[in-house]
């Protein structure tokens, strides 16, 4: 008996002498190869260099979205140098939200296109108003309201379908109450150009508003002194091609259409990058 353990513990010393060495090669394997080869590790070359004389862009999305609505278009423009800035934006009403990306605008390095979609059109159009930071503004299928005009006013104007598909939403105990796109509507009028399935998972992920969004009035608005870009998107179903094409002649913007949903951006963000890309020349 005494034997036999003597016999095991040998052979069981045996093999965990045998593991240790081959971990103590492993690793030394691992600690060369990480040293020795360069092409492993990730290296400046991989991340896109930003252009300086490019204007940088700020992107800021609307209502029943949020920044990663922007992830196409953002992933183009930073592979042609340009300096990215993606808002979140709070939803909280006109007022608010412009004055939370004026913070942001006057933060940025140097001259600054502002793009909106949507209700960020209405945010932008505010919020560069007067600022040096601002170097022009770009509306994809967006809101480009004038003084005193209000969302929810130009909504009704231009037979939009807000009033129709939104429905409250749960603010736990807030006073203030919210609207999002009911979940069976959203895919037919926000998204019919993106799978069922991606325009299921984009409605899931809607980001409510605040119903002071569509009543509070605009300000002076920045297209009146700077140079303006249009997208139109001709399919949209949440602001009517027509509405958008009146908004852009008055704000005297260069316009280009495209066939694409109200998501735009999502479907056909190279639309997108090309107007963005227009207006970056323009302005240099």
């Amino acid at each position: 008996m005494s034997t036999m353990r003597k016999s095991f513990g040998l052979r069981r010393s045996g093999r965990t002498m045998m593991l240790m060495s081959a971990l103590t090669l492993t690793l030394a394997a691992a600690a060369c190869s990480s040293s020795g080869d360069k092409s492993a590790a990730p290296t400046s070359a991989t991340v896109p260099a930003v252009d300086p004389n490019k204007p940088g862009v700020l992107l800021v999305h609307g209502a029943f979205a949020d920044g990663s609505s922007w992830g196409g278009v953002a992933e183009q423009l930073q592979a042609k140098g340009f300096r990215v800035t993606t808002a979140a934006v709070p939803l909280r009403g006109l007022e608010y939200d412009s004055a939370y990306i004026r913070g942001i605008l006057d933060e940025m390095p140097g001259k600054t296109l502002l793009v909106g979609h949507s209700y960020g059109g209405a945010v932008i159009t505010n919020a560069a108003a007067g600022s040096p930071k601002a170097a022009g503004l770009v509306y994809v299928t967006a809101f480009a309201p004038d003084k005193g005009e209000s969302l929810g006013e130009l909504d009704g104007r231009f037979g939009g379908p807000a009033t129709k598909i939104t429905v409250p939403h749960p603010v736990g105990g807030s006073p203030v109450p919210e609207l999002r796109v009911a979940d069976d509507k959203f895919p037919e009028y926000f998204a019919q150009d993106l799978s069922p399935a991606k325009a299921a998972v984009f409605a899931a992920g809607q980001r409510p508003i605040s119903v002071a969004a569509f009543t509070e009035q605009t300000g002076e608005p920045a297209w009146k002194t700077l140079p303006s870009w249009y997208l139109v998107a001709t399919d949209d179903r949440m602001i009517p091609p027509a509405g958008q094409r009146e908004m852009a002649r008055r704000a005297n913007a260069t316009v280009t259409e495209h066939a694409g949903s109200h998501a735009i951006a999502v479907s056909h963000p190279d639309a997108v990058v090309a107007v963005i890309d227009q207006a970056a020349g323009a302005v240099h």
